[in-house]
């Protein structure tokens, strides 16, 4: 098992437990208690965004120090096919459905020129869970809130009113991959393998017989008739115009609803979240299916640890490693933005850094914390090798000399972002450096059981227990 990084601890005080800690506030929200026991440091947490129709960023503002992409391969790893906005296993089922009913449509030419099958039916079923569940409307659909605004000005959605990429952050475009990778879907969301068993297990649980089949008299044919009309009328006029009265939106919303599916479709559910094709998720499903979902990922991972296969623990003890290093690298990186914040626009140097704390903290452990990272994430990641892109953060340096490499490896990632590169979050000023408005840091954040980077272990969990048997 991994030791502790020093990221809170020196290395000769080491607690016995290994030390899973990391910079920002998690996804999900924890008890005070938890958070009274957290060593301040200045920071700052990711920009907050809407739940799934975040502004478009035009500088670059993410991943500031170049951290993100081992992070996400790492997490690849650990957890295939899941991402971490994903909250609901339920609406694979949604996908699995509007794939089928709309199948017959996929060659038809829309009206808008943009709006496929799939975002037409999306637009039916959310604005049915909008109209329908109104005060008990569950949390986290995508696309709900857009819907709400837009009905609420009497407008109906369409690819101008809805969400501004919808292939990726509605509900298909959400949780696409997982749907791709269970074969529930193909690539471009039509039928997969997997998706006959998914939805004739929904249809058993909602007595909706004939709808997978397609058969003639039955319940199940007449609403998967009805879908198919209603879409085919929203890509012929470029936008939903299902009368607000049809009854397809009480079908849709009872039978879809996110947080309440049947026995038969939660077991289904649960084979495609264990299915042995991906022996080491598998197997970190059932480690985790029964632990606390308050839980930060860190923490989840520290309490599985000890139970797992030798192939599964490389994977998390790279994925620890490199989150612990990754929290030395933004934790100081962020206090520089919070030092030059503090002096109220005028410039800072390297060297006024050199007396802060977390600075100092740095210095000292990035070394260490670098070649245990390397040497994880090389044991399961060959070809990610941190000295391309972070190697110059390992070397022994002051506080002041790590204030100027980390300025400058910060310019670097910035130029480097495509297309064309963006802006630092720094300017320089006579002779020094100035924060730029938008990444100036008022409170700093604190070091916790956190990481800096999700690793989809939480919607791992979230899926387990949405599929447990009741």
């Amino acid at each position: 098992m991994l030791e502790n990084n020093g990221g809170l601890y020196s290395d000769e005080a080491a607690p016995s437990r290994p030390a899973t800690y990391g910079l920002h506030r998690p996804l999900h929200d924890k008890p005070a208690d938890h958070q009274e026991d957290a060593l301040p440091l200045a920071g700052l947490t990711l920009p907050a965004v809407s739940a799934y129709d975040p502004p478009v960023s035009g500088e670059g503002s993410l991943d500031p120090v170049g951290l993100a992409s081992i992070s996400d391969r790492l997490a690849d790893l650990l957890v295939p096919g899941l991402r971490a906005r994903m909250g609901q296993v339920r609406f694979v089922t949604a996908i699995a459905v509007g794939s089928l009913a709309c199948e017959p449509l996929a060659e038809q030419v829309p009206a808008d020129g943009i709006s496929t099958p799939a975002i037409c039916f999306e637009w039916l079923a959310v604005e049915a869970f909008v109209r329908k569940l109104g005060k008990e409307l569950p949390s986290g659909i995508p696309g709900s809130q857009k819907a709400r605004a837009v009905l609420q000005r009497s407008q109906r959605l369409s690819a101008a009113t809805y969400l501004k990429g919808p292939s990726v952050f509605g509900f298909n475009g959400v949780y696409k991959p997982f749907a791709v990778d269970a074969r529930v879907v193909g690539p471009g969301l039509e039928p997969g393998t997997r998706c006959a068993d998914l939805v004739r297990a929904w249809e058993h649980d909602q007595d909706l017989k004939g709808f997978t089949d397609d058969v003639p008299g039955t319940t199940g044919h007449d609403l998967r008739k009805r879908i198919r009309l209603e879409v085919q009328d929203a890509l012929a006029a470029g936008g939903c115009r299902t009368a607000a009265g049809n009854r397809v939106f009480g079908q849709l919303a009872a039978a879809l609803r996110p947080d309440d599916m049947g026995p038969t479709e939660r077991r289904v559910l649960r084979s495609l979240i264990t299915d042995p094709g991906h022996e080491t998720r598998a197997e970190l499903a059932g480690l985790v299916a029964d632990l606390d979902p308050s839980r930060y990922e860190a923490e989840l991972l520290e309490s599985v640890r000890p139970r797992c296969s030798p192939a599964l623990a490389r994977i998390v003890d790279a994925v620890v490693a490199y989150e612990q290093f990754a929290a030395l690298v933004d934790a100081g990186f962020r206090t520089l933005c919070s030092i030059s914040y503090s002096l109220g626009g005028q410039p800072f140097t390297p060297a006024a850094a050199r007396e802060h704390e977390t600075i100092r903290h740095c210095a000292d452990h990035l070394p260490a914390s670098y070649r245990r990272a390397a040497d994880a994430v090389a044991q399961v990641l060959p070809d990610a090798v941190l000295e391309h892109r972070l190697g110059e953060l390992a070397f022994p340096r002051t506080p002041a000399e790590l204030a100027e490499q980390l300025l400058a490896h910060h310019e670097q990632v910035q130029a480097g972002k495509p297309p064309h590169g963006r802006r630092p979050w720094f300017e320089p000023l006579r002779g020094g450096w100035v924060v730029r408005k938008a990444y100036g840091a008022g409170d700093p954040p604190q070091l916790g059981p956190w990481f800096v980077h999700p690793v989809r272990v939480a919607p791992l969990l979230r899926f387990m227990k949405d599929t447990a048997d009741e």
